[in-house]
């Protein structure tokens, strides 16, 4: 009796750190085009599948923090996803490709080139380090964090080049409550069934737009390299507008030209002429004449 009470402890204990992941996203295959694809004998499978896998890893939100400027940000750089994982996606791929009829080494035509993108995917260190610091509170409120996974399927037809497009997210959600579903619903395989169902929904995608376009592959050309970035380097400040001053002309109107003075002195024209009459009160001209230089007024 005491022993059972004990592993019944162990096992209580043991579940105390946990979590629960669920998927979510329209990535299921109908039953109808699936039939209708492992039945179909006259597409041309493909005679080479290219795959890779590139990783944009989880960040805290503040691990952002002294990083770039508001004008010259950082740019996130995906990092290389591990060699184990790599490997088994890519396996994973031909086997599907090969179950639906549309990978054949020896009888195929063409190549598929396949891109996997993912964007927050973490590791359990990755959470110790930054995610599990930062939010304390997780043992009293839920915590989740989402994984998006985008797989791109390109191909070449005698109708040019097509590309088919699939999105999914994993949702991992922590809380003391879900501890002990941990061994049952732990993320790692609940990853590998998502890579899984997007696989089997790229190659239904694929199969239904290579029948579209005649069922036979042709070659793919090849990938052109991604020109490196150019640094933005920060402008300079704008000159403050000061239009608005009295007596200053705008800033798109020229200051007017001034005019050199002239050495010559005023004409004779360009003088003045005196006024030669006056108003009287009465509205009247009243002419006034000069008196005589060489007259003098009488006594």
């Amino acid at each position: 009796m005491k022993k059972q009470n004990l592993l019944i402890l162990l096992a209580a204990l043991s579940g105390l750190c946990g979590c629960a992941s669920f998927n979510s996203g329209d990535i299921r295959v109908e039953r109808s085009a699936a039939r209708a694809m492992l039945e179909d004998r006259g597409t041309v499978p493909f005679s080479e599948i290219q795959v890779s896998w590139q990783n944009f890893p989880y960040r805290a939100a503040t691990d952002s923090i002294g990083e770039g400027s508001f004008s010259n940000p950082k740019k996130i750089m995906p990092v290389p996803v591990p060699g184990g994982d790599s490997a088994e996606f890519a396996r994973k791929a031909r086997e599907i490709f090969s179950a639906a009829g549309l990978y054949d080494k020896a009888k195929g035509r063409g190549a598929l080139r396949l891109k996997l993108t993912s964007f927050g995917r973490w590791t359990y260190s990755d959470l110790f380090g930054s995610y599990l610091v930062d939010t304390g509170f997780i043992f009293i409120i839920p915590s989740s964090l989402r994984v998006n996974y985008q797989l791109t399927a390109d191909f070449a037809t005698s109708t040019g080049t097509i590309r088919v497009e699939e999105i999914a997210q994993n949702k991992t959600t922590f809380h003391i409550l879900m501890a002990p579903l941990y061994p049952f619903f732990a993320p790692g395989p609940r990853e590998n069934g998502l890579l899984k169902q997007l696989l089997w929904r790229t190659a239904s995608d694929t199969y239904a737009r290579l029948k579209a376009a005649g069922g036979v592959p042709v070659a793919l050309p090849a990938q052109q390299p991604t020109p490196p970035e150019r640094a933005v380097l920060p402008s300079p400040p704008m000159t403050p507008d000061k239009s608005w001053l009295p007596g200053k002309p705008l800033e798109s109107e020229p200051y007017p030209a001034q005019e050199p003075p002239s050495a010559e002195p005023p004409s004779e024209q360009n003088t003045p002429a005196a006024p030669v009459s006056q108003t009287a009160p009465d509205n009247r001209p009243v002419n006034i004449e000069p008196a005589p230089a060489d007259e003098t007024p009488d006594d």
